[in-house]
């Protein structure tokens, strides 16, 4: 029979819907192995072996689970969820696979969901929600549920939302300032550098040292072609809020630099936006070495 995977967030478990009623004891679709193509070290594998254990292993603080997410739901979110850290944490490289920073971050899964997002972060509890994979009346042909649980809902949003996480962690508990509460000043769309101290505030610098390349040319005499593109194709300034270009930059360095690593993770990061508010290959190798930066001064604490 099949264990059941219950929420680790705290409050009561929301019960057994019909389908994970049907699932118990007749063995789970393994859907969470189309995410990434080639093979995962043996050692990896024994340590998430009993998918519960991807809490423990990436030092995370829980999860939570939607009423219709089934028990074969939730196994296979949580088992490309511990694929999905594992790779992330092959470019982070935090220490003892520590991304939920102390036991910080929290996952939910088809529970938190906000009107038209896929994908949400909660600055104030440290939570990101995955929303659950498209019903199939939702498609004109029918698709199968493998196909919908790959390609629909949430994933693919993963690095984009931990972008989020590292900006208003680090902000708010690392290196907190009177004034601007994540690194990023969140929603804000003033390109303006802030002026932080290198030596009180070296993440927040570093911080402004991306975001300068991302709104400015190299004179810093006008917008870049980056910005200019975005605002041609969208004058809502949601594209171009701090924290929105900080996050789908993150997303893009973390497949810039697993691409380069044979990896391929569609749990971690797949294209959500159109193209015009992503960077070009040639204007991404402007930050990357400013993102290896930041991460090497994040190492430093965790």
């Amino acid at each position: 029979m099949a264990i059941k995977i219950t929420d680790t967030l705290g409050g009561a478990d929301t019960g057994v819907s019909k389908m994970e009623a049907w699932w118990r004891g007749k063995g789970f679709q393994a859907i969470y192995k189309e995410f990434r193509k080639g093979s995962l070290p043996a050692v990896f594998l024994h340590k998430i072996k009993d998918v519960r254990n991807v809490q423990k292993v990436f030092n995370l603080r829980g999860f939570q689970f939607g009423n219709w997410v089934s028990n074969e739901d939730r196994f296979n979110y949580l088992a490309g969820l511990g694929i999905c850290l594992y790779d992330l944490n092959k470019v982070l490289k935090f220490k003892a696979n520590n991304l939920g920073l102390d036991g910080t971050l929290g996952i939910a899964f088809g529970a938190r969901g906000q009107r038209g997002a896929v994908a949400h972060y909660e600055p104030s509890t440290h939570i990101i929600n995955m929303t659950r994979y498209y019903e199939a009346t939702r498609y004109k042909n029918p698709k199968s549920k493998a196909v919908r649980f790959v390609n629909s809902g949430g994933v693919g949003s993963f690095a984009h939302e931990y972008g989020h996480f590292l900006d208003y962690f680090f902000g708010s508990l690392v290196e907190p300032h009177n004034r601007y509460y994540s690194l990023s000043n969140g929603s804000s769309t003033n390109s303006t550098r802030i002026p932080y101290n290198k030596k009180t505030y070296p993440i927040r610098s570093a911080m402004e040292d991306i975001l300068e390349v991302a709104y400015w040319n190299a004179n810093k005499t006008e917008s870049s072609t980056f910005i200019k593109r975005i605002k041609a194709f969208s004058n809502r300034s949601y594209y171009v809020e701090r924290t929105e270009i900080l996050a789908r930059l993150f997303e893009q360095y973390i497949a810039y630099k697993l691409k380069r690593l044979g990896v391929a993770n569609s749990y971690l990061t797949k294209t959500k936006y159109t193209r015009e508010v992503y960077m070009t290959p040639t204007e991404l190798k402007k930050v990357v070495p400013l993102f290896d930066q930041l991460f090497i001064l994040m190492r430093t604490k965790f």
